[in-house]
C-alpha cells in the first residue's frame, strides 16, 4: 500500500509548482509515516489518507502564494485552460490581422513593398496583443462568473475517496507547450500555403514601369490538389495536438493518430510532388528572361527540369515520416515498460 501514499504525495505536489515539489514531498511524507503505526494495514493507510483530505486542498496548504480571486479547486483549470487559449488565439488572430492589413495596404493603388510589409507588422502585432488581452480578460471573466452562479459547486463538494488518486507514473507528461507549438506551427504553415496557393497575398512581383505586378508561385491544377491536401493534413495534426492536450501522455489513442498523421501526409505530399506542373506558367517566363547558373534551384524552375528537386524532397519527406513513426514507437513502448513496473509495484 506503499504504492498509495506515493500516488497521494503526487497528487498534492503535481498542483504545485516546481520549485515547491521536493520539499513539499519530503515533509508531506514524512507527517503521513507519523501518523501510521510501524507495520500498517491497508485499512488505516486509507484511514490516514482520508483524514488528510484531498489531495487539491492540502496543496492550497502548502502553497506559498495563495491565490483567491479564482478558487484554489478550480484554479488549475483555469491556468490550463489560459496556456492553451492564449497563444493559439494570439497566432491566429496575429496571422488574420496581418494578412488582412496587407491585402488592404496592397489594394490601394501605388502601394509599395516595404509599406505593404510594414502595414502587415503592424496590423498582425496589434491584433496578436488585442487577442491575447481579449482571451485573458474573458476567460476570467468567465471563471469568476462561473463561481459566483455555483457552475462549480458540485466539482467544489464533491467527496474525496481513495480511489480518485491518480497512478504514480515514472513517464514524463507531455508537455502542454509542444502541443501547442504544434497546433500553431500547422495553423501557420497551412495559412502560409493557403493563402499563398489562392494568390491571396504579394508572393511574385514583377515590375512593370512604376507599377508592381503581383503574379501567382503556383499553377492552377497544382493548387486544386494542394488544398485538400492542407485540409486533410492539418485537421489530422490538429486532432494528435488535441488528444496530447487531453491525455498528456503517449497513450493508445495519441499513438495511433500519430502515425496516421505522419503516414498519410507523407504519402498525400509525396503524390502531390508527383506533378510536373507545379509552378505558375506566369512564374516560369518570368524567370526565363533572366540568365541562372547551372546549379540554381531557379535555373531548373525555369527550364521546367524540377523531376531531381522533386525526387529530393519527396525522400526528405518519407524518411522524417518513417523517423516520426519510429519515435511514436519508441515513445509507446518506453510507456508499456512503465506501466508493467508500475502493475508489479501494486502486486
Amino acid at each position: 500500500m506503499e504504492n498509495v501514499i506515493e500516488r497521494y504525495i503526487a497528487a498534492v505536489v503535481g498542483q504545485l509548482t516546481e520549485n515547491e515539489r521536493k520539499e513539499v514531498a519530503q515533509e508531506l511524507r514524512g507527517n503521513i509515516y507519523d501518523m501510521l503505526s510501524d507495520q500498517p494495514s491497508a485499512a488505516e493507510i486509507e484511514q490516514v489518507l482520508q483524514a488528510m483530505g484531498s489531495p487539491a486542498k492540502l496543496a492550497e496548504q502548502y502553497r506559498q502564494n495563495p491565490r483567491y480571486l479564482i478558487s484554489p479547486q478550480v484554479y488549475e483549470d483555469y491556468l490550463r485552460l489560459l496556456k492553451l487559449l492564449v497563444p493559439i488565439i494570439g497566432i491566429i488572430t496575429l496571422i488574420v490581422g496581418a494578412v488582412t492589413g496587407g491585402l488592404e495596404a496592397f489594394q490601394q493603388n501605388g502601394a509599395q513593398v516595404g509599406s505593404v510589409l510594414q502595414v502587415m507588422f503592424q496590423s498582425g502585432i496589434e491584433s496578436g496583443v488585442s487577442g491575447v488581452l481579449q482571451t485573458l480578460v474573458w476567460t476570467t471573466i468567465g471563471f469568476v462568473i462561473a463561481e459566483r452562479t455555483g457552475a462549480f459547486d458540485k466539482k467544489k463538494t464533491e467527496e474525496w475517496t481513495i480511489d480518485d488518486l491518480p497512478p504514480v507514473t515514472t513517464e514524463k507528461a507531455i508537455p502542454i507547450s509542444d502541443a501547442v507549438a504544434e497546433i500553431i506551427a500547422v495553423l501557420v504553415f497551412s495559412a502560409f500555403l493557403l493563402f499563398g496557393a489562392l494568390n491571396a497575398f504579394p508572393q511574385v512581383f514583377s515590375k512593370t514601369g512604376n507599377a508592381i505586378v503581383n503574379m501567382p508561385l503556383f499553377s492552377n491544377d497544382f493548387v486544386r490538389f494542394l488544398i485538400p491536401v492542407l485540409i486533410i493534413g492539418t485537421v489530422l495534426t490538429l486532432i494528435v495536438s488535441v488528444l496530447k492536450l487531453i491525455d498528456r501522455r503517449w497513450s493508445n489513442r495519441v499513438c495511433f493518430w500519430s502515425i496516421i498523421d505522419n503516414a498519410v501526409s507523407a504519402v498525400m505530399w509525396v503524390l502531390l510532388l508527383l506533378s510536373n506542373n507545379i509552378f505558375s506558367q506566369e512564374l516560369v517566363d518570368l524567370l526565363q528572361e533572366q540568365t541562372w547558373s547551372n546549379g540554381d534551384v531557379l535555373h531548373y524552375i525555369s527550364t521546367g527540369d524540377t523531376a531531381s528537386i522533386r525526387l529530393i524532397i519527396s525522400v526528405i519527406i518519407v524518411v522524417v515520416a518513417i523517423i516520426q513513426i519510429g519515435i511514436v514507437v519508441y515513445y509507446r513502448s518506453k510507456r508499456n515498460i512503465s506501466q508493467r513496473w508500475i502493475n508489479q509495484e501494486r502486486a
